[in-house]
């Protein structure tokens, strides 16, 4: 236990110690991750994910604004895969199919190789994406972010209703 406390201290997050593991093991390299959505969504989304996962390398956020042109988010999204690709692919996430983010996602697959993206993102998937990037490929990787996000929407009340009858009150 004092050993493993130790490793988590030297990486500082439980994915930086698999992620180190995993290199010295002549693991491949890493899929960028790319979350491009209305507003600050997905730097908000990038910072809760790092909460749990650890400081991200080969992460970038695009936030849509007021006033922001398409032409000029185009060339962000553009600019930021290039910057993430380093032979390994990237995978995008936006938030709603349909909106401008999505849209010039969409557009830029037309001439990018090595690129795939996911509308509708949740903080799960990310944190999947974040944890799995260095062991799996880029198509590995957007299957399981796909089924995280599939994970269905808990009612916690209902959840803690249950809890409730199933336990006795002493033991909560």
């Amino acid at each position: 236990m004092i050993l493993f406390y130790y490793i988590l201290k030297v990486c500082g997050s439980y994915a930086n110690c698999f992620r180190e593991i995993y290199k010295e093991k002549g693991g491949a390299g890493m899929v960028g991750i790319l979350i491009a959505t209305h507003g600050c969504f997905a730097e908000g989304l990038l910072n809760a994910v790092e909460l749990i996962a650890g400081k991200q390398e080969k992460a970038k956020t695009i936030g849509l604004y007021h006033g922001d042109g398409i032409e000029e988010l185009e060339q962000k999204i553009r600019t930021a895969i290039k910057e993430l690709d380093d032979g390994d692919g990237v995978l995008a996430f936006v938030d709603i199919l349909g909106g401008s983010p999505s849209n010039m996602v969409m557009k830029c697959m037309a001439d990018m190789k090595n690129f795939k993206a996911i509308a509708g993102v949740s903080m799960g998937m990310v944190v999947q994406a974040a944890m799995m990037r260095d062991q799996c490929s880029l198509d590995e990787l957007t299957d399981l972010c796909e089924e995280a996000g599939n994970q269905p929407v808990v009612l916690l009340h209902k959840q803690y209703e249950e809890m409730l009858n199933d336990t006795d009150m002493d033991e909560i």
